[in-house]
């Protein structure tokens, strides 16, 4: 995967990924490979993710990078991130995202992210995670952004899926990355 996430980076000016989340050493592992592919092309992985999963995480990425490599990973807790609030508010989360990107701006460093989506109980979250998305897609293409956004197949319904495939022009599965077939562009909206 590491090769792929790289070449799929030199290619493109900007990616937007869903990765369906099934098993989590698998999942580990493909963040592992997005993360090394980063730091080998000098470039800072903003990781939000699980309380549980960051100290896996770096267990995982201790024999393969050094202590310099490391500190190019910056963790934020992915619950904290998305419901400090009380629930799942996008424009609440694009602030943020926006407060903890613009160390790398202001320093002119190369960076990519990845996110592992979490709500908690919540009604009608479904269109609200559309529009997110959706919203987030705008923002990868407008900004020059590498984002990978994760989210557990057990949350995700059929109807929130096609949307995710929908927002997305690329696809984490089994271990590759593919064209989402469902990908609408919208920026251009």
């Amino acid at each position: 995967m590491k090769k792929q996430f790289s070449q799929l980076i030199k290619d493109n000016d900007s990616i937007h990924i869903y990765y369906n989340i099934k098993e989590r050493e698998s999942y580990l592992n493909n963040l592992v490979s997005y993360i090394v592919s980063g730091v080998e092309e000098e470039r800072h992985t903003l990781v939000i993710e699980s309380e549980k999963l960051i100290p896996l995480l770096f267990k995982k990425l201790e024999g393969i990078l050094t202590n310099e490599q490391l500190t190019y990973i910056h963790t934020i807790n992915n619950f904290d991130y998305y419901c400090s609030s009380g629930s799942f508010q996008p424009p609440v989360i694009f602030d943020r995202l926006s407060k903890h990107l613009d160390p790398f701006y202001k320093n002119n460093l190369s960076f990519q992210i990845w996110a592992h989506v979490e709500w908690g109980q919540q009604e009608g979250v479904v269109p609200i995670l559309e529009e997110f998305e959706s919203d987030a897609d705008k923002l990868v293409n407008e900004g020059g952004l590498y984002l990978v956004c994760a989210y557990d197949e057990e949350r995700v319904t059929d109807v929130l899926k096609d949307a995710l495939l929908k927002s997305h022009p690329y696809v984490i599965s089994e271990n590759k990355i593919i064209l989402s077939n469902l990908y609408t562009l919208t920026s251009a909206i």
